[in-house]
């Protein structure tokens, strides 16, 4: 008896919380929001925000990086860019999204989309740990000056 009345009770218990309680779902990714948040969220964060004297901050900034030939460039031979296991045509979903998503706005006015040629052909010489600072410096400096970038992207490395 008092085993059915315990039962009656829960039962009677469980719509009420169940309707006081908010429905929550799950956000919804496309595929290169997928890759990015599994291949690069780890670092970068899932929304792109991160420490920015520790790991480049992109949401809000990675669209000034298609300002310039030579910024565009650099996203693409990034070691971590280029030597990803993604196919060419999945990369430049990818990079899309960072720069034209996660960028917000800004990137520049008739910047034209990664293509999975361009990837092709710009991974095969990525950066090494021995120029890449000193390339990003050259490059961010070159943001600054001429593509109205925030002085906030010379940040990274500088604790």
């Amino acid at each position: 008896m008092i085993h059915s009345l315990f039962a009656l009770l829960l039962a009677m218990a469980q719509p009420a919380a169940a309707a006081a309680a908010p429905e929550l779902t799950a956000p919804t990714f496309n595929h290169a929001q997928t890759q990015f948040t599994l291949r690069c969220g780890g670092c970068h964060g899932v929304t792109g925000r991160s420490p920015p004297s520790q790991v480049p901050n992109l949401r809000g900034s990675a669209g000034y990086f298609l300002c310039t030939p030579e910024s565009r460039e650099y996203l693409i031979r990034l070691p971590n860019v280029s030597k990803t296991q993604l196919s060419d045509a999945d990369l430049a979903e990818v990079m899309n999204y960072v720069a034209f998503g996660l960028g917000e706005g800004k990137t520049p006015k008739g910047a034209k989309p990664f293509t999975g040629e361009e990837i092709h052909r710009l991974r095969k010489t990525p950066l090494t740990g021995a120029n890449l600072k000193q390339e990003r410096d050259k490059v961010v400096r070159k943001l600054v000056r001429s593509c109205g970038a925030p002085k906030d992207l010379l940040l990274y490395g500088k604790r």
